[in-house]
This record gives C-alpha cells, sequence and structure tokens, in this order.
C-alpha cells in the first residue's frame, strides 16, 4: 500500500505565514490573527466596488470581522458548538454576522486601532515570508 502523505504534506503549507497576537484594550484583551486565503477574498469582494472612506472603512470592519479570533482568551469558534434559543447550531456565518454587528457599533478610533495592530502583524507574516524566500517584495 502506497503512503498517501501528500495532502498532508501540502496542508502544512497552509500553516506558513500565519501568526496571531494579543491586542490589549483597558482591560480587555483581543486575540487576532492573519487572514486565510478565503477570508481575504471576501474582505476585498466586500470593498470591491467602493471606494474613497467607504472603502477604508469597509477594509477595516471586513478585516477585523475575520481577523479577532479570541475575546479575553475566549475562542469565537467555540461559538459554532452552541445552539441559540431556537435551538439550531450556530453556523460561521453567523458568529461572523454578530462580529461584524458589534464591530459596526464600535467607535472608529477603536477600529483603526485594532486594524492597524492586525496589519503590523501583518507585515510581520510577510517579512517572514521572504526571509524564508516564499515571497519576493
Amino acid at each position: 500500500m502506497e503512503n498517501l502523505d501528500a495532502l498532508k504534506a501540502l496542508d502544512k503549507l497552509s500553516e506558513l505565514g500565519k501568526k496571531q497576537k494579543d491586542v490589549k484594550i483597558g482591560d480587555m484583551s483581543i486575540t487576532v490573527s492573519t487572514l486565510d486565503t478565503g477570508d481575504e477574498t471576501d474582505v476585498f469582494i466586500s470593498c470591491s466596488e467602493l471606494t474613497g472612506n467607504a472603502y477604508f472603512y469597509t477594509l477595516k470592519l471586513s478585516t477585523l470581522k475575520y481577523a479577532i479570533r479570541a475575546v479575553n482568551g475566549q475562542r469565537l469558534d467555540l461559538y459554532l458548538d452552541i445552539k441559540d434559543v431556537g435551538q439550531r447550531i450556530k453556523s460561521r456565518s453567523d458568529v461572523l454576522q454578530q462580529v461584524s454587528d458589534i464591530l459596526r457599533k464600535m467607535d472608529e478610533k477603536v477600529i483603526s486601532f485594532l486594524y492597524s495592530e492586525w496589519a503590523k502583524m501583518s507585515k510581520e507574516s510577510e517579512d517572514e515570508l521572504q526571509s524564508q524566500g516564499i515571497m519576493t517584495e
């Protein structure tokens, strides 16, 4: 029997460039991470027909919707296993929509701060990939 490890080996590439960090806001800790390609594509689609301030505001909100992974150590993906009042299991899109709704209520300065911290981390990830010869400038 042939050893079928090609997919496992390929899947390891999905971890290259992945980073996450905790951002402190007052007594709260927000864990943000780099985006998967699919999430990044969704972000660009959400902004594709916008210009000016609307583009940048939507870019920040859409990015953070996917980038926020935990609050005070509690992972948001844990909500995928919880049933709501209607006894239906929450889907990823339900959780993302709730995060989006909360982000839309935040002050723009808080959004800009979180986005700036995410952007710094994303740049660090790119620098690491460049140093490994995976990306060129």
